[in-house]
């Protein structure tokens, strides 16, 4: 079963949605409620084809499909696994990692079994670098301020995706607050 989400913003994660349609496909969205059929699909050809035409009305959004059954998101057609096909064929198009590292402060140090702990990326140091240039950087951060506690995060796939488009609806949104 494939799902199609799309990020919000304002919750930082994704969410299940509702689409609406006209003769041509989909052509709108909402958050889906407690007690809506969020938008799902046996088929994953038949949710791209939605998906995309989510994509083509907002440029600005980031859709994904979740694949209901081995928790993967996919962000394009190459990464879905054909109907049918065996669940360990499947791309893990979530644990793709980049070559790109960002800085990341501890905000909140909990137990495992609490969820783990909690780290947000820290302003001046959140622009992709190296791994080298991570390292670098991580120990600035360290000498500038102890009494933070600080790591270097190796960017997911999905991670990047979702912050290069969150960037690009900032930049937008600000270009049209000058016009």
């Amino acid at each position: 079963m494939f799902r199609v989400q799309v990020w919000d913003d304002d919750a930082n994660h994704y969410v299940d949605v509702v689409l609406s349609f006209d003769p041509w496909g989909a052509v709108g969205y909402r958050h889906a409620q407690l007690g809506d059929p969020p938008a799902e699909y046996d088929d994953p050809g038949e949710a791209w084809r939605d998906a995309v035409d989510l994509l083509e009305r907002f440029g600005d959004a980031i859709v994904t499909l979740l694949d209901t059954s081995t928790g993967e998101r996919h962000f394009d057609e190459r990464n879905l696994a054909e109907v049918g096909a065996d669940a360990s064929e499947a791309s893990a198009a979530s644990e793709i990692w980049t070559d790109d590292w960002i800085i990341q402060r501890a905000v909140r140090i909990r137990a495992v079994s609490a969820g783990g702990d909690v780290y947000e990326p820290w302003p001046g140091y959140t622009h992709p670098m190296t791994r080298d240039q991570a390292v670098k950087a991580l120990e600035e951060c360290e000498e500038r301020w102890p009494e933070h506690e600080f790591r270097a995060h190796r960017l997911r796939l999905e991670e990047k995706v979702a912050a290069d488009a969150i960037d690009r609806a900032r930049r937008s949104a600000r270009s049209r607050k000058y016009d």
